[in-house]
């Protein structure tokens, strides 16, 4: 719980998706109230919010005379990218709080914006080949494997890896059909070990908070990676804080970021850190759970405190090296299977190092049948907390052990997580 006095105001949450229900229980221990405004009806976030609006998001007239009307005090989203660039439109129309401007959320809703802003300030990130249309694949030459993503998707969606002129053309098809601007990005494919780093800025002061290792699923073909597993802190950590954590901060800063929570994701390869992705808002695997747990500073909390007052609040100083180790398990679903139960809950929670179970889907839902190789097939995330690497190894084991889903023929729909042996072999540093 933040420090502040809070009791009696009341925040609009614009975009109820099943992520943002975190903010409902982080709104009510501060004695905050929420609406959630969006078209989707009777959604699960909308059955725990105190007032409900069915509106569309995007009619930001229509918002901002929604929020006049109902008297709201602040306004927040944090999952959805699209939805970053109408929430700091109405906080300008409103003159309320935000923590970007529309030019800054640039940073996450155009990768090639992105990829040139890191250039700029001298950001490593992949090479890239100028490709606008299916005769530019021909009739150029550039090494392969590639990666061709939409400028504008998330989730992973639309996103192909190609190792011939032939895949190339049709990633460039799928990509182009995923993107609203109609604009691909196209760049050497490494596929190697990444990064997420965490990034918090307090009133001016921007410092890293968190970086983790991601591990990606081996059980699917023909598709992007996706990976299954977080583990905290990285093994990359001195790496990063000597060689790059000063030039992304000076770039955050340049761009002119005083407030607020990001991330970027980056390939490590060859001792070389090489960023290719930026995310101007919370990440979906809510590291800022595992902050609390590690810093007691909730990010979501702070957010919040900061749409309401114009202030990040009390002051943290993070250490992204941690005092104890964390993972975090992406449970990973069968694409197209309906969901019957959902068991291992119950149990997990009677272990002291839980630190949260967040399910993106519940019983009665569908795994998007097209969700292969995207974040769409995440259908829950499981945070774990260790005193010891071996610790953690042991906790993962038994989330796997306790935790099913099962569709409608009975069968458990989690595809094969993580070889834990390996991951542990792979932990050969110390904090």
């Amino acid at each position: 719980m933040i420090q502040e006095n809070l009791t009696g105001k009341k925040i609009l949450l614009v975009g109820g998706i099943n992520p943002t229900a975190d903010l409902i229980e982080l709104a009510h221990r501060n004695g905050v109230t929420v609406g959630v405004a969006d078209y989707n009806k009777g959604t699960y976030v909308k059955s725990l919010a105190d007032y409900v609006h069915d509106i569309n998001a995007y009619d930001i007239e229509a918002m901002a005379e929604l929020y006049r009307a109902e008297g709201y005090d602040g306004i927040i989203y944090n999952f959805n990218e699209r939805l970053g660039p109408v929430v700091s439109s109405l906080g300008e129309r409103l003159g309320i709080p935000v923590p970007y401007t529309v030019e800054q959320l640039r940073m996450s809703t155009d990768k090639k914006y992105f990829k040139h802003v890191c250039m700029e300030y001298g950001v490593p990130v992949p090479c890239e080949y100028v490709i606008t249309s299916v005769e530019d694949i021909y009739a150029g030459d550039m090494e392969y494997p590639v990666i061709i993503k939409p400028v504008d998707s998330a989730s992973s969606t639309g996103v192909s890896p190609c190792f011939n002129k032939e895949e190339l053309a049709a990633g460039f098809e799928k990509a182009m059909k995923a993107s609203k601007k109609g604009d691909v990005i196209v760049e050497q494919y490494l596929p190697y070990e990444e990064i997420n780093v965490t990034y918090i800025a307090q009133d001016g002061d921007i410092q890293l908070a968190a970086i983790h290792d991601r591990y990606f699923n081996t059980s699917q073909e023909g598709v992007i990676r996706v990976p299954d597993l977080y583990i905290y802190p990285s093994r990359y950590t001195d790496l990063y804080l000597k060689k790059y954590d000063r030039l992304i901060i000076d770039m955050l800063r340049g761009i002119g970021v005083k407030n607020g929570s990001l991330f970027m994701q980056a390939i490590v390869h060859d001792n070389k850190i090489y960023f290719y992705e930026a995310g101007m808002r919370l990440n979906g695997c809510k590291t800022y759970q595992i902050l609390e747990y590690e810093n007691e500073y909730n990010t979501f909390e702070h957010l919040m405190l900061l749409a309401l007052t114009g202030s990040m609040g009390e002051y943290c100083r993070f250490d992204p090296r941690f005092g104890k180790w964390y993972a975090t398990v992406n449970v990973l679903g069968e694409p197209g299977a309906k969901i019957a139960r959902i068991e291992g809950v119950k149990a997990l929670e009677t272990y002291p190092w839980l630190i949260h179970i967040a399910r993106r889907y519940e019983s009665g839902d569908t795994i998007p049948a097209d969700s292969a190789g995207t974040l769409m097939q995440d259908t829950t995330r499981i945070h774990v907390a260790a005193d010891t690497k071996e610790e953690l190894i042991q906790r993962i084991n038994k989330v796997n052990e306790l935790y099913k889903i099962y569709d409608i023929h009975d069968r458990n729909v989690i595809l094969t997580p993580h070889d834990l042996d390996e991951i542990f072999q792979g932990l050969d540093y110390d904090l």
